[in-house]
């Protein structure tokens, strides 16, 4: 055989009789025969071992073949698959449509704002339509329970009313900015459709096996900041040594970026690189010409200057895409915090940080929220906010109740909340860094008069454990719910609204009111906001 053919080729070993999962003591088994990397599902009773050539396989064959591992006999079978024909299976296929007569710019446009050709006023009525859409479905879907007692059907009794929703929907809220309202954007790194290193969008999804990349220049919903910095970073990455990362092939350099510009004018910059390819000297050196790079923007003309508040890099050489808490972060430049002000309150970012990306429209749903709390300054109140991240909600409100508790389940979060807390001299507040429904007990033990609970979960909601700690909770009388996907977050409405049972104790709540608010102009997403309140003893 030439050497060509055999270059061509993958010589594949293929270790039969071991057991599922166990993959650790299998990978300990197969290093201590020299064998660092093998392929297998946790259910598979086999493995695959690829090498460059006859011989390497030929040899871990015979230290295999025979070997008593986990009371069985490893037996071994030799293959040879062809490189093209192995790497195409993994590939992702190409869902292009040639003949699609709009321009990368337009599919881009179409891509990431889909409602950007509309009229905003109709993009406003869109989605006040589709929030009256989720409210019947919820209703009609309340309706449908089935083996209901009459207590039952009289607990949800609004279900049944007839010509609509019988509660109050409001008018839509617009987002006061309609264009570039984004302060936090994630960009990847690759090339464009003519091979250049861009730094922007991908212009598809990747698992339809779209890699090409485009900047974000006609993106109506990026700021002027950002894609200043994107093509700031693009002019960066053409003239550098390292190469982008190819998302097929796994080489490359440069992954991926991102931008936190707040209304503040504080600037947050991460950089994602793949560091597998470099040595820690080459590494020390890339990271002091990012600083020096940088640095630089801030003595420019004023259309061209950048004012980095803190840089970051994360190192990250695994398979997923995407800026991710699993890479090594590392700040180089400042404390690696941005800030944002809000409602008169200031709040302290990390690039790991959940906060609402429109700031503008964010302080309408949050004052929205505290006219719906209804805070009686003549009773003692407390607010219950339920999955409080950076703790946004309750700060802002605190200065209007007795008392705010926080609970979060993501401890980095909870140490973000308390700091903003301090730092606007907020005393009346206390965080629990758990799940919601291990420490619903505190709301057992409120003696206050009022207690009103805030629930504005992740897109898909809560688990069913934290609704039905919120409805044995007694002392809440009124949650209010916001929700960015109101499709995911239904089961969550039923389970709050649905007739008392074993499963569900308490005494149910009923929608009162609604109203769609729009942090996201040109997009279908909008957030969804439900006041439910308890259902009267007498109904129960």
């Amino acid at each position: 055989m030439s050497t060509e053919a055999s270059s061509n080729q993958i010589h594949r070993v293929k270790v039969l009789n071991l057991p599922t999962h166990e993959n650790s003591a299998i990978k300990k088994l197969l290093q201590s025969h020299g064998v660092d990397r093998f392929k297998k599902a946790p259910k598979w009773r086999y493995a695959f071992l690829n090498f460059e050539n006859e011989e390497s396989a030929r040899e871990v064959m015979k230290k295999l073949e025979g070997v008593e591992f986990k009371k069985k006999t490893l037996t071994t079978e030799y293959s040879v698959v062809a490189k093209d024909v192995f790497r195409e299976r993994f590939q992702p296929k190409q869902h292009v449509d040639e003949d699609d007569p709009r321009s990368p710019a337009e599919r881009l446009a179409d891509q990431v704002t889909p409602l950007h050709r509309m009229p905003y006023e109709e993009q406003l009525s869109r989605k006040h339509k589709a929030g009256i859409a989720h409210l019947s479905k919820f209703k009609r879907r309340m309706a449908q329970l089935t083996d209901l007692s009459e207590t039952s059907k009289a607990q949800i009794a609004w279900a049944f009313e007839k010509n609509g929703l019988p509660f109050e929907v409001l008018d839509p809220i617009a987002s006061p900015e309609i264009n570039g309202y984004r302060t936090k954007c994630e960009f990847t790194i690759g090339r464009n459709p003519d091979g250049k290193p861009t730094v922007g969008f991908l212009l598809g999804l990747y698992r339809h096996g779209i890699t090409s990349v485009l900047n974000p220049e006609d993106c109506l919903h990026v700021p002027e900041m950002s894609k200043r910095i994107a093509n700031a970073m693009q002019d960066y990455v053409q003239s550098s040594e390292y190469s982008v990362y190819d998302r097929v092939d796994k080489v490359g350099v440069w992954r991926s970026m991102m931008v936190k510009a707040q209304k503040t004018g504080d600037v947050l910059i991460l950089v994602q690189l793949k560091t597998s390819e470099l040595d820690q000297d080459q590494l020390a050196k890339e990271k002091k010409k990012l600083v020096d790079y940088w640095t630089s923007f801030k003595d420019k003309p004023e259309n061209e200057r950048i004012n980095v508040t803190t840089l970051l890099v994360q190192e990250w050489n695994g398979d997923s895409n995407g800026i991710t808490e699993k890479g090594q972060t590392e700040v180089l430049l400042g404390d690696g915090y941005v800030y944002e002000e809000l409602l008169g309150c200031r709040f302290r970012l990390s690039s790991s940080a959940f906060f609402q990306v429109n700031t503008p429209a964010t302080e309408l749903l949050y004052t929205k929220c505290a006219e719906w709390c209804n805070i009686d300054k003549n009773k003692k109140t407390t607010l219950l906010d339920l999955c409080c991240g950076t703790g946004t909600i309750g700060i802002t409100m605190a200065r209007t109740v007795d008392r705010v508790i926080g609970i979060e389940m993501i401890a980095d979060a909870i140490v973000d909340a308390k700091a903003n807390a301090e730092m606007n001299k907020i005393e009346n507040v206390q965080y629990h860094a758990s799940k919601v429904e291990e420490r619903i007990d505190v709301v057992a033990n409120e003696k206050n008069e009022e207690v009103v609970a805030i629930l504005d979960p992740p897109r898909n909601g809560v688990h069913s454990s934290v609704i039905r700690a919120v409805r044995e909770s007694s002392q809440i009388r009124k949650v209010i719910f916001i929700s960015c996907d109101a499709n995911q977050a239904l089961q969550n409405f039923i389970s709050l609204c649905r007739p008392t049972s074993n499963r569900f104790k308490g005494a149910p709540f009923r929608p009162s009111r609604a109203v769609s608010i729009d942090l996201f102009p040109h997009t279908e997403h909008c957030e969804l906001m439900i006041e439910f309140v308890r259902v009267d003893d007498d109904q129960r």
